[in-house]
């Protein structure tokens, strides 16, 4: 049976709920992966920056779900930060911002495994950020129809603005390679590593395919990000291991949020 999957930071900072709400609906993937959702957590909190009722409506028919938080933000203030001189959000209450994975399989098996110092959801200190910021992966076992087991890993990486990492993405980085190898059936590693791909911190994931990397993908963001005048902008991936059937994987080309959704078609 071919299954499909997608994997998409649908970007905390925008107003992009209807075209998100649109795209899903239009999609009607099997498994989505994403980064960055937000869910209130204060009542006086902007809807226009709530993403997870958004998706739950477009996404009904995926009945299984999980959505694991890594932060609680109230408001954001950085000099020179994604093209603007002054980047100030206010959000008008406290959110929770983190991982979600929506499916139409089972879950066996769900779990949310902090690997940044901070070991539990953290109210963002912005004045400390990224070094305030916890992060962790979100590991989801399913039971697909022929019985068969898969494992997703999905990750949203530690900022660094070159993207060339550091030790903390590298021991970070590690952890996901573990927990993909701990298991013996069909791996899926997706999410916004906020890595290039020549990286050491991605090189860790050399027993797995990366599939941007197989199919010469030159960016993962859209023509207004900062850093696509280089070469090659690459942040977003899937990387599959060898018990996965690959029927076709592609990078949309969409401005649905200021990553592009990447859309793998597969088997097991």
């Amino acid at each position: 049976m071919n299954m499909q999957l997608i994997s998409l930071n649908v970007a905390l900072f925008e107003t992009n709920n209807e075209q998100l709400y649109k795209f899903l609906l239009e999609q009607n993937p099997d498994i989505v992966c994403l980064q960055e959702v937000a869910d209130k957590v204060d009542t006086e909190v902007d809807p226009n920056y709530l993403s997870k009722d958004l998706i739950d409506k477009a996404t009904k028919k995926l009945s299984y779900s999980f959505f694991a938080p890594t932060c609680k933000i109230r408001d954001f203030h950085r000099k020179n930060f994604h093209q603007k001189e002054n980047f100030d959000f206010d959000f008008g209450g406290f959110l929770e911002s983190g991982n979600y994975i929506k499916s139409k399989f089972k879950i066996l098996k769900k779990i949310n495994i902090f690997i940044t110092d901070n070991k539990n959801i953290q109210i963002l200190d912005w004045s400390t950020w990224p070094k305030s910021e916890s992060k962790a992966v979100q590991v989801v076992d399913f039971k697909l129809p022929n019985l068969k087991k898969l494992r997703v890993i999905n990750y949203h990486g530690i900022w660094t603005r070159e993207k060339i990492g550091n030790k903390d993405t590298l021991k970070a980085c590690q952890k996901v390679n573990q927990l993909a190898k701990e298991v013996d059936y069909p791996v899926i590693i997706t999410g916004d590593f906020n890595l290039f791909p020549d990286t050491e911190s991605m090189r860790v994931f050399k027993d797995f395919i990366s599939l941007v990397d197989e199919h010469h993908i030159k960016t993962t963001r859209p023509q207004t990000n900062e850093l696509n005048h280089l070469e090659r902008n690459v942040v977003d991936y899937i990387l599959v291991s060898k018990g996965i059937k690959i029927n076709s994987f592609k990078v949309l080309d969409t401005d649905v949020s200021d990553h592009l959704p990447l859309l793998l078609d597969f088997d097991i």
